[in-house]
């Protein structure tokens, strides 16, 4: 093929084209998941923290209820109920923080793995346009190569007849000479 061809330039440019969209969904795909990854980390710790401050909460209410029944005579039947409760309520709010979290981290896994997925049907279809690409250049080039040849071969066919249109020409102006040379004599 030609490497001077005007049409490779073209080609060249529309495959870094089709490459350079590919690397930007692969990079925006990988952000995401990074994104989603760091916000996961921070909803964990941040559980992790409202679960240390709701023991400490929760110790602290305890103490409080220990005091109450030293306290007070008498005050161990009903404070057994409030303790029982707290505890319910502690043990429900830490119940709900982890199923957030797990359910947080789920949709995460869920999306990485959509996103490989998608990431591989990506590189599936555009290796695929690649491929088609390919063929369409090299059939473009192809066609342009023959037309080319074939142009030359018409100008060399017509260059050889316009010489002997041209040598016919001079052989009747010849004979039309001698023919008037000869009738003036």
């Amino acid at each position: 093929m030609d490497e001077n061809n005007p049409f490779r330039p073209a080609f060249e440019l529309q495959r870094q084209t089709i490459e350079g969209g590919r690397q930007a969904i692969s990079t925006g795909l990988a952000f995401q998941q990074r994104l989603n990854r760091a916000l996961l980390q921070g909803m964990e710790q941040g559980a992790e923290l409202n679960e240390q401050g709701a023991e400490t909460t929760r110790e602290t209410m305890h103490r409080t209820l220990d005091a109450i029944e030293e306290a007070v005579p008498g005050a161990s039947p009903g404070m057994e109920q409030v303790r029982q409760a707290i505890d319910d309520q502690f043990d429900a709010a830490a119940e709900a923080g982890q199923q957030a979290v797990e359910a947080a981290d789920q949709g995460v896994e869920e999306f990485e793995d959509a996103s490989e997925a998608y990431l591989e049907t990506v590189e599936e279809q555009t290796e695929m346009l690649l491929s088609t690409h390919e063929d369409f250049e090299a059939q473009t080039m192809s066609f342009v190569e023959e037309t080319e040849a074939q142009l030359d071969e018409l100008q060399a066919a017509s260059e050889g007849q316009l010489d002997e249109q041209i040598e016919r020409l001079q052989d009747q102006m010849q004979r039309l000479r001698d023919q008037l040379d000869h009738e003036s004599e």
